[in-house]
């Protein structure tokens, strides 16, 4: 359900149950569009965290529970706000009457005036959600989002000018909507038009699934026209949009929307029936219904926007590799004419007598094939014979080391693509956001992302993101690491040295440790592991997967070398088609 005049309105008694009379510690900006309020409440003693968004999608606000991760410098809005709000009581939340706005009235005292009230409004208007700072006059003092080139007759959001509502539609609302004034509504409709149409044009803050339910509720078809419309059912509607929309000033049920996988779609301040009721559970209260849901997605979406982000970096940065790749290899396919200098200096050497001064060429048989197949050798003719011979010599000496230099440029430049590969398989299995952050520092680090700036930690520092944990049969441990990091720390310094690992053949994938304490593993346990190494690799999908095992002495990491690689020998290895049966006692879906 968007987050409309009728979600406000039941979430407002919850609000005001849990911030009156709090206290605004802090204030936070994590994002252009997202405030935290950190709120100290006295009785009983709790922090409580606000957010506010303003996002045009996800525009929200609710009580959450984690702490963000915020910028060292605050943007200037949030700075203001610091320097009005900070310390502030907030004495209430309210809502102009079917209004998608909240009104948090916040006093403060003030050296000069003493105590002085304030309102922090946020409009919850979609693309025109807004925040914005009012003082006890009604003046604004600041807003987020400044509106100076409003269309004419329209109201000015702009520092200094009187805030007032945003313009009414000129509708009765569910709880000013008379039922002569609903009859009438009908009666001047045009006679092919929907009656769900009607709901939603003619009454305001009626959004489409509160007309839907509406409409279920009074047992009237989605599809039916105006003019098929009976007296009954003209009444009944009237009594749903009423009751329904009685906004009231009590906390009301909450329930959320199950996809069919169980996983939270939806909230609702009331219980839908135009939903299956196998898809529908109650929640604690509406505000813990919002995060499950709405605060969830817009969670997601953040987090994918940030790994696209971060792939558009790696694919960059890969393709760049690939070019000086191409190039190097084009450079060692030049340089291997160093056998070649070389023998044509031996075979001036061996042929010095037969040479004379300004001859420009030499054809000798090549003592190197058996056939005896001639060479053609140029000669410069300024040059002494011996002189030509010393000239390919050091033309055979600066091949020579320009090939190993290549070759050495080109297993740092394959190396560098592995290294874009796993951190591209990283981002394809991220379980948590404590996952993603770690790939952003990770590739801050490697200097393919520029600094980010986040807030220092906390006193404790913050918690520490650990490998996946996997039980197969009889208790065996399988840690499994979800990142370049997690898995230098598992393999590198977690894991015993009799602990078996495993990692795809040549494939970019996580690192996987089967927990041993010296004992033999199992067949069974080690087909899990190497399931679940497939699975957290590029390679996932696949079949006839080459999975190399061996215990973790027989690792090393090559001095320089990016995180997560490693070299390894005495391995041996499984070719596995990934079974379905066994990731799904994982918890885990092939797909």
């Amino acid at each position: 359900m968007p987050f409309d005049a009728l979600s406000i309105a039941k979430l407002i008694p919850e609000l005001n149950e849990e911030l009156s009379n709090g206290r605004i510690n802090k204030i936070y900006q994590p994002d252009a569009e997202t405030f935290i309020f950190e709120v100290f409440h006295p009785f009983p003693r709790r922090e409580l965290l606000l957010l506010i968004s303003v996002h045009p999608r996800f525009f929200r606000a609710h009580l959450v529970e984690e702490k963000p991760v915020n910028p060292l410098r605050p943007p200037a809005f949030c700075m203001l706000l610091r320097k009005y709000l900070q310390g502030g009581r907030i004495l209430r939340v309210e809502q102009p009457p079917w209004e998608r706005i909240l009104i948090f009235t916040i006093e403060v005292y003030e050296e000069d005036l003493g105590l002085t009230n304030f309102s922090l409004i946020f409009e919850a208007l979609g693309r025109s959600s807004n925040l914005l700072l009012v003082n006890g006059e009604g003046n604004i003092i600041d807003v987020l989002k400044r509106r100076p080139d409003s269309p004419p007759h329209s109201r000015e959001i702009i520092p200094g000018k009187p805030y007032s509502l945003p313009p009414a539609p000129g509708l009765p609302n569910p709880e000013t909507l008379t039922f002569s004034a609903w009859k009438r509504i009908c009666q001047f409709s045009p006679a092919a038009r929907g009656i769900a149409t009607v709901l939603t044009k003619e009454v305001f803050g009626l959004s489409r699934l509160l007309a839907e339910e509406i409409l279920t509720r009074a047992g009237v078809p989605s599809t039916l026209t105006v003019a098929d419309l009976t007296s009954d059912q003209l009444r009944e509607l009237y009594y749903q949009i009423s009751t329904l929309g009685q906004a009231g000033g009590e906390k009301s049920a909450a329930f959320i929307a199950l996809d069919p996988a169980g996983v939270p779609l939806d909230f609702f301040p009331y219980q839908p029936r135009h939903l299956p009721a196998e898809r529908i559970t109650p929640a604690p209260n509406l505000n813990s219904a919002i995060v499950a849901s709405l605060h969830r997605q817009s969670q997601l979406a953040l987090a994918r926007q940030k790994v696209e982000r971060l792939q558009a970096v790696l694919r960059k940065a890969a393709q760049k590799a690939i070019k000086k790749r191409d190039k190097q290899r084009q450079e060692l396919a030049g340089a291997e004419i160093a056998d070649t200098y070389r023998l044509y200096g031996e075979l001036i050497a061996v042929h010095l007598g037969e040479i004379k001064r300004g001859q420009t060429r030499l054809v000798v048989p090549n003592y190197y094939d058996p056939e005896g197949t001639s060479v053609t050798i140029p000669l410069d003719p300024a040059l002494s014979p011996v002189a030509n011979s010393q000239l390919y010599y050091k033309k055979y000496n600066k091949a020579k080391k320009g090939q190993a230099k290549i070759r050495e440029q080109l297993e740092r430049t394959e190396m560098e693509l592995d290294y874009y590969a796993s951190l591209e398989n990283a981002l394809a299995n991220l379980s948590s956001p404590a996952d993603l952050m770690e790939i952003e520092t990770e590739m801050v680090e490697a200097g393919l992302l520029k600094t980010i700036s986040r807030s220092k930690p906390t006193a404790g520092g913050e918690t520490k993101n650990r490998p996946s944990l996997f039980r197969a049969g009889n208790g065996w441990e399988i840690m499994v690491g979800r990142n370049n990091k997690q898995n230098d720390q598992l393999s590198m310094r977690t894991a015993a040295p009799h602990d078996l690992w495993l990692h795809t053949q040549k494939i970019p994938g996580s690192h996987v440790i089967i927990r041993t304490q010296g004992k033999p593993v199992p067949p069974s346990v080690l087909l899990a592991a190497a399931n679940l190494a497939v699975y957290f690799s590029k390679a996932r999908g696949s079949t006839k997967v080459p999975v190399d095992y061996t215990e973790r002495r027989h690792l090393r990491k090559p001095t320089g070398a990016p995180p997560g690689f490693v070299l390894y020998d005495h391995y041996q290895t499984l070719i596995i088609d990934p079974d379905p049966l066994i990731l799904a006692r994982f918890g885990l879906n092939e797909r």
